[in-house]
């Protein structure tokens, strides 16, 4: 005989082929992790751990330190992201967590972050630790705010002006890639390497730091080794490209190279 009582019904989970039990939809969200709304939910919160946790860490840094110039850095970098993230092309940021294509570019990505990272960490460790480069002007110090200031919004209008800016070499053809010439495109090929590889530097002499910048020169030179390669790559691959590397001769600094 078949029991009187009721049972949960099975249904497909979306988070993985085989059945699932989906508990209801009246209990909390930690149950219902195997559904879409639990995915949709962890995703939301990921994004928000995404920004919260570097921010929380920096400011403790920056209550660490007490250094009026530490404090100024960090308003430049927030105010910097507020700007990109409303004006920017919104698909342009979920192409840049794309995973990176050719092996060589995904390691000299990996190489340009960990660089960038080791000369962010040499910097507040000697200004707040060792104290390498107490001897730096405040004139160099005040230099490296503004010359940050100016690469970072370099920086933005090359976002901006380029949807299809990219952590990774490959051609966008899901995007519908094409050359962009417009904004600071118009006077060099990669506006976004010139400022990328201002702005590590920048930071370091602007908090105070000798041995961060030279270690920031280290990633400066990657970033210009990356611009020939992803600019061979594009001469190679995209259309249109080659003629517009005929009409902007000059890859980072115009007259140079």
């Amino acid at each position: 005989m078949r029991s009187a009582s009721t049972s949960t019904p099975l249904r497909r989970s979306a988070c993985t082929p085989t059945m699932c039990w989906s508990p209801p939809e009246s209990m909390p969200w930690p149950a219902r992790i195997c559904g879409r709304e639990g995915s949709s939910e962890m995703s939301t919160i990921g994004r928000i751990l995404r920004w919260l946790l570097p921010i929380g860490f920096f400011v403790w840094v920056g209550w660490h330190l007490g250094l009026i110039r530490y404090w100024v850095f960090l308003a430049i970098m927030i105010g910097w992201v507020v700007y990109v993230s409303r004006s920017v092309d919104p698909t342009l940021f979920r192409e840049r967590f794309k995973p990176a294509g050719p092996t060589i570019d995904r390691y000299a990505l990996r190489a340009i972050r960990a660089t960038a990272g080791a000369s962010l960490a040499v910097t507040l460790t000697d200004i707040d630790q060792f104290h390498w480069s107490d001897d730096v002007p405040p004139m160099v110090r005040a230099a490296g705010m503004i010359i940050l200031i100016v690469s970072l919004a370099l920086l933005a209008q090359s976002m901006i002006a380029n949807r299809f800016f990219s952590t990774a070499i490959r051609l966008q053809t899901d995007r519908g890639h094409r050359v962009v010439d417009i904004g600071p495109y118009r006077y060099v090929r990669h506006p976004g390497y010139v400022a990328m590889a201002i702005v590590t530097p920048a930071i370091a002499l602007a908090l105070g730091s000798w041995y961060g910048a030279l270690l920031a020169l280290v990633y400066s030179a990657l970033i210009v080794r990356r611009a020939a390669v992803e600019d061979r790559y594009l001469r190679e691959h995209l259309e249109g490209y080659a003629q517009y590397a005929e009409r902007i001769r000059f890859r980072l600094i115009p007259g140079v190279w």
